[in-house]
Parts: structure tokens; sequence; C-alpha cells
């Protein structure tokens, strides 16, 4: 075809928009390496785990505290709190993974034995996440060839890179540790799996293909098992079904070369559990060390349905003037009996590229009967049908982790390349070409800045692990916000604050102010301890900043002078850039104070969250509430600087 781009100038391209995904994946999984000292952290377990299998045995090399073992209930949350190693499953005084033992076989085992040197647990899901992201290249390459010759070179190439932040990549990479490994483990290989699927039937049903594709299915399951019903998926579309092709023969040999290995790969992983547990379907849940107490809960719950599918695929973020901007959402209320909500974005706002999938859904039907499509048509069937069973399993979940999006878009991701590759390479479906790749560019755009956002702020790693990178950011983009300031003459400094107390009110906890989000607070405590007195308590979290002793309260009024770092922009802003003393900006930044009557509490600490907002809400009166102690006035000191 004379219009198509050249061969060469297409690999180039490419392999370069390759190059950066892997330059950024190891960017981002390697800047949590000041943090490997801590043994009993998230960052070791599979390097334990391949240490203890080329030891000769399925548990940890690293061996439980003795005071753990000691305890009357090791299990007990409270109780193990600084003694556990952080989720792993204890059982006959030994340490085990509930996750698959997949990467440490696959990749880490190896590794150690050709080079002598442990690899990082953090290095494996970067090469893991770097193998996955080539699969998906080599797939839209090879795709693009077949059946969308006229695709650009650039666009080829920058599909490649909007499917890496698609995959929520960016996001997950940011905590390279015990629970993200085997997640993205998992989708390199059903991104290889896929790609293999491809090649299989693209070849005629080579025997080799099939193989292939049967191995990484059986990896994919020996790191996460639940993703059994995806492999079994992807397998039977290796199965001769349908009528063969003209002057074909049908042959079982491929489908049952492929079969065995996924089975020998399941009968390995039963005989793991059995040769650690003495049972064939134990994977270590029932003896995990988890930080809250989950003996005897269900994991899976059809009643969670509608509230996670909301919030994986609708729920929308809450929005500040202070980069990274958006932030997770989080639900006024949970289902009962949920237990884990960490980091959640709703696809509809941060990944909407991902509409663009049903293009290829409707091209793929529309052309059905072309026997020339039959290998697009089955990888695009088993890449939607991993996610849709992703779906019934993550819906039906006790809780909802960043992580599992990953998960749950895996599969997805190749379907919107696909759909991607139709909208700026195709014009069979387009009514509104223009308009509609605009809108397809758009989409794409709106979801790299969403993944990066969500990525700079997700749980704050990347403030404390590239500080330069995220300072410079938040600099460069909080001056609308400074603009903002200066224009509504808005000013910072401590809070005179006055507070009504109810001489009736309840004994407990009354968040009299607060700033942030739900899941990174400053709050502003009162602790009614009875009628006569109180506490007074400055949080970041649960984590407190100052905790003043019982005051006592001769009449139900207070008066309360509040200073602290979260009453200012964030340290990164351009606010701080007028201040001509570095001490008084220190001060500032790190000083907490309460201050009362004839004394005042204060101390020094950078626990605390940024502000989510210029100011920070306040507990006003409720006729609703009468007898809560709640804020009458509020009033700036003396502004700084």
């Amino acid at each position: 075809m004379s219009g198509a781009p050249s061969r060469r100038s297409g690999g180039l391209a490419l392999w370069a928009s390759f190059a950066l995904c892997a330059a950024a994946i190891f960017r981002i999984a390697n800047n949590v390496a000041p943090w490997d000292n801590g043994p009993s952290n998230v960052w070791h377990h599979y390097e334990y785990l391949a240490e203890g299998f080329l030891r000769g045995h399925t548990y940890l090399s690293v061996e439980p505290a003795p005071e753990l073992l000691r305890l009357r209930d090791p299990y007990d949350p409270q109780a193990n709190l600084k003694l556990r190693l952080w989720d792993a499953s204890l059982y006959q005084g030994r340490y085990y993974l509930y996750y698959g033992p997949g990467p440490a076989v696959a990749l880490m085992m190896p590794w150690r034995i050709v080079t002598g040197h442990v690899l990082p647990q953090r290095t494996a899901v970067a090469l893991f996440a770097c193998a996955g992201v080539a699969a998906l290249a080599l797939l839209m390459r090879d795709i693009r060839r077949r059946h969308f010759p006229g695709l650009s070179n650039g666009a080829l190439a920058a599909i490649v890179l909007v499917a890496f932040h698609a995959s929520w990549l960016p996001v997950v990479l940011r905590r390279p540790g015990v629970w993200e490994l085997p997640i993205i483990s998992a989708a390199a290989c059903l991104w290889w799996a896929l790609y293999l699927l491809w090649r299989y039937h693209q070849a005629g049903g080579r025997t080799a293909w099939a193989l292939a594709a049967g191995a990484a299915l059986a990896l994919m399951i020996a790191c996460r098992v639940t993703n059994l019903i995806e492999a079994g998926l992807v397998l039977v579309l290796l199965a001769p079904l349908g009528r063969p092709p003209a002057g074909a023969r049908r042959s079982w040999t491929p489908f049952l070369g492929a079969a065995a290995i996924v089975v020998a790969g399941g009968l390995a992983l039963l005989a793991y559990n059995h040769a650690r547990f003495g049972s064939w379907l134990e994977f270590g849940q029932s003896y995990m060390l988890a930080g809250r107490e989950i003996r005897g809960m269900s994991r899976l719950n059809p009643s969670f349905i509608p509230f996670n599918a909301w919030t994986y695929l609708w729920s929308l973020p809450d929005f500040g003037p202070y980069f990274p901007f958006v932030h997770a959402t989080w639900p006024e209320s949970f289902p009962e009996g949920y237990v884990g909500y960490e980091a959640m974005y709703g696809a509809r706002f941060a990944m909407p590229v991902h509409l663009l999938g049903f293009f290829a859904v409707v091209w793929c039907f529309r052309v059905r009967s072309d026997p020339a499509t039959r290998g697009i048509g089955t990888v695009v069937a088993a890449a939607a049908g991993s996610s849709l069973f992703a779906a019934a399993i993550l819906f039906c979940w006790q809780g909802a982790c960043s992580r599992y999006i990953a998960e749950l878009f895996a599969g997805w991701t190749v379907v919107t390349s696909v759909g991607l590759m139709i909208v700026f390479g195709s014009d069979v479906i387009l009514r509104s070409r223009r308009t509609t790749r605009a809108i397809a560019a758009a989409l794409a755009c709106w979801t790299i800045a969403c993944v990066w956002l969500a990525s700079a702020e997700f749980r704050g790693f990347m403030k404390q692990t590239n500080p330069r990178t995220y300072t410079f950011l938040a600099h460069t983009l909080d001056y609308p916000s400074q603009w903002a300031i200066r224009a509504r003459g808005i000013s910072f400094g401590p809070l005179d604050i006055d507070v009504r107390i109810p001489g009736a009110g309840p004994r407990g906890e009354t968040v009299l102010m607060a700033t942030g989000f739900p899941d990174k607070a400053n709050q502003l405590i009162l602790d009614r301890v009875d009628g006569d007195h109180v506490r007074l308590i400055l949080n970041g979290n649960e984590d407190s900043v100052i905790e003043t002793p019982r005051i006592t309260v001769p009449t139900d009024r207070m008066h309360i002078r509040l200073s602290a770092p979260w009453l200012y922009p964030p340290p990164e802003h351009p606010y701080w850039d007028h201040f001509q003393d570095p001490a008084r900006v220190i001060e500032l930044q790190t000083g907490f104070s309460l201050g009362l009557e004839r004394i005042v509490y204060q101390t020094h600490s950078m626990h605390y969250f940024d502000a989510s907002d210029y100011e920070p809400q306040v507990r006003e009166p409720s006729p609703a509430s009468p007898d809560s102690p709640c804020v009458e006035a509020v009033r700036r000191v003396a502004p700084d600087p």
C-alpha cells in the first residue's frame, strides 16, 4: 500500500514511545529505594520468598519475632501491631505469603542464581511492568500492520503512550510493594497471552504460539490466582472452534498442549498450598496478619456490587486549589461489612479514554463474518472478557484499592488501544471523522493528565520520595491559586476561635475544625472528658501532634488561639516566595500551637497534610445538634508576613 507509513520509521517511533514508558516505570518504582532499610515493611516480602525457595522451603526467609509468637493471640491486630511482618501469613511459627509465588519463581530466583545478588522487589515490579508494556507495543504494531496500515507512525507511538497511562501503571508503581507485584506481573502475563493469542491465530494455529500462550496463562495464575477465570477464557479461545479456514484442517493438538501447561501450573499451585498449610485450597488468607480484625468475614459479597461499581466507574474525586488539584474520592458511607478503601478514582473522570474501547467492540462485531478479522476479534473478545471477569470479582470484593484499578482495566486497555487505532486509522464506522478524532485526542490527553495527577497525589509518596520534581511541579502549577489569593485578598495566619461547650452535651470527641481530605485530614478536636473537663487534640489523620491534659471549663465558652501549618498554603506554593526570613518560613511550616488563656501548648512536626482549600472547615452551631460543641466565631490574627 503506497500510503502506508514506512516500517523502519514506524519501528523507531514505536520503540521510542516504549523507551519513554520504561524510563517512567523505573523512575517511579525506584523512588522508594530510600525506604528499603525497613525489614518489616512492604518492600521485601518477595525477596524473602525467593530466598526461602532457594533454601529449599516454602516459608519466607525472615523469622517472626519471638515476642509475636509468645502472644496469646498473635493474629490480634492490636497486639501484633509493632511485631508483625505487614500482611504476611503466620502459620506454625513461620511466615508465608498468601499472594502467588509466580514473580519469585519466574524472575527473582533465576536472577539470584545467575547474578548472585538479590533482585529488589521494586525492580521486579518495574521489570514486569516493562515486559507488559512491551507486549502491548508488539500487539499494537502487529494489529496496525494487519488491519490499519494507514495509521501514522506517530499515532501508533502515541497509542502506546496512552495505553501505558490507561492501564493505571503510573499510579500503581508509586508503591511497588508486596500488593502491587502480583497484580502488575499478572497484568503483564495477560498482555503477553493476548499477544501470543493473536500470533497463534495469525499463524494459522501453530503449536509453538499456543504453548507459549499456555505458559503465559500458567504464570498469570501463579502470580494472581483470582485471574483463573480470565486464563480459562483465553485458553478456550485457543481451541479450534467454529469452521476452519478453507483448505485448513481442524487440529486440537495446540489447544491440548496449552491446556496441559495451564493445568500443570494450576496443580503445582495447589501442591504448593498443600505443602505449606496441609490444604489444597488454603492460600494463606486464613492466617494473614492484617491491620484489622478480618477473621470470620466474608470477602466476597454480591451486595457490594452497586457500591463498588459506582466507586470504580462513576465516582468523582475531591477538588482543591493546590497541586495536585484532584484527590481520591471518599464516600460518605460504606456498606456494612466493608473493610478497605484506598485512593480510588472513578474511571469516568480519571480515564475517559476507555470509552473509545466501544469503537473496537462495534467494529469487531460489524466485521465478524470476515475470516481475515478472526484474530483481532478473538483478541478483543478475550481482552474485554478478562475485564468483565475481573469486575465480577472486584465488584463483589470487601474493599476497593487503587491497585485494583490496574487489574480491572488490564484487558480493557487492549480494547481501548484497538479503539484508538480504529478512530485514527480507519473510516469504517466514523461519521464525523474530524470531530470524533478531536474528541478522542482530548479524552486521551485528559486521561494522561489525570493519571499523572493521581500518581503525584497517591498517598503523598511522590512528595516524599521525589521532592525536587514534586516541588518544581507544585510551585509552577500553583501560580493560578496564588493569583486568586492576591485578587481576592485572602490572608493566612493563626486563628482566634470561640468555642461553645453546652453543659448538657455528651462525652466524647467532636471535630471543631478540619482541612485536608478524608483520608488525609488535619483536625482540631475537642474531647469532653466529663461535665467540667475537656481535652484538645491536634491530629494529622489518626496521629496526634498535640494532646493537652484535662482542662477545666468553668463556663460554657472556651477561647483558643490556633497556629498550624495547614492554615497556610503548602510549602511548595509560590505564596512563600515573598518571605525574606527562611527561619520564619520553617517556623510557620512546622510549628503547631494551642493557646488558651494562660498557657500555650506547642511543638514542631512535619506530620500534617496540605490544606484542601483557602479556609478550613468549621463545625458551626446546628439546631439538629444543640448539645454538641461548636465554633461560634473565627477571627484571623494579624496575617503573615
